[in-house]
């Protein structure tokens, strides 16, 4: 992507943060990215280009930051890959609080959202079972196959509607602590008594860190 290019997408996910994404017009990104809108147009012939443009940009960074802290979560920091993606959130709030609108307006972008959705999913499960493998998870119960492909899909419904049903409940500046707490909560039920531990430890560690940057999902 050319330096215009990632100019005009930097502006547009700053303007759609601010005011949602349908709520914002061409010729106002072209003011906020310095460039005539005349210019904008050739870099992008409609608002469509741009989204679908925006979108695999932000993509491309979720899966960097996911692929970055490979190391950290084969320590058996699992929630580690939780505080990802509400930190995410915080970065591209627009998306979160407002999928579904996105989702129907531009319908190409769903066959890449699902498939981001089943590799998300698939990493919680990978993530689980190395939890297991430690000694931080309980072993799935034989009686229950298929229990923790569940827990897996409950982690990721909660990670991903954080931002947009805190919002609801009017909450406006969620922190990615309150997101791990609510992660933590589903997971406690299976957590072996080092993992209650380890986990616990790693909360804290973060709300530290928060207390150091004062950074909430909503900054």
């Amino acid at each position: 992507m050319n330096k215009t290019k990632m100019k005009i997408v930097l502006a547009a996910i700053d303007l759609f943060n601010q005011r949602g994404l349908a709520n914002v017009l061409n010729q106002e990104i072209a003011s906020a990215a310095g460039i005539s809108l005349s210019n904008f147009n050739y870099h992008f012939k409609t608002k469509k280009d741009l989204v679908y443009t925006v979108c695999n940009h932000i993509r491309e960074i979720l899966e960097a930051r996911i692929k970055g802290n490979q190391v950290l979560t084969h320590q058996g920091r699992e929630l580690e890959i939780s505080k990802i993606v509400f930190e995410f959130q915080r970065d591209y709030r627009f998306f979160y609080l407002d999928t579904h609108n996105i989702l129907q307006t531009y319908p190409g972008l769903k066959d890449e959202m699902q498939k981001l959705i089943l590799e998300y999913i698939q990493i919680i499960k990978n993530l689980n079972y190395m939890a297991i493998g430690v000694g931080h998870l309980k072993p799935e119960p034989e009686q229950m196959p298929g229990l923790y492909d569940h827990l897996a899909r409950q982690i990721w419904i909660s990670s991903h509607f954080w931002l947009a049903q805190s919002n609801i409940r009017g909450m406006n500046e969620p922190s990615v602590i309150e997101g791990l707490e609510a992660i933590y909560a589903v997971l406690y039920p299976y957590l072996t008594a080092s993992g209650i531990h380890a986990y616990r430890d790693f909360i804290d560690g973060e709300k530290q860190l928060l207390q150091q940057t004062g950074k909430g999902l909503s900054h």
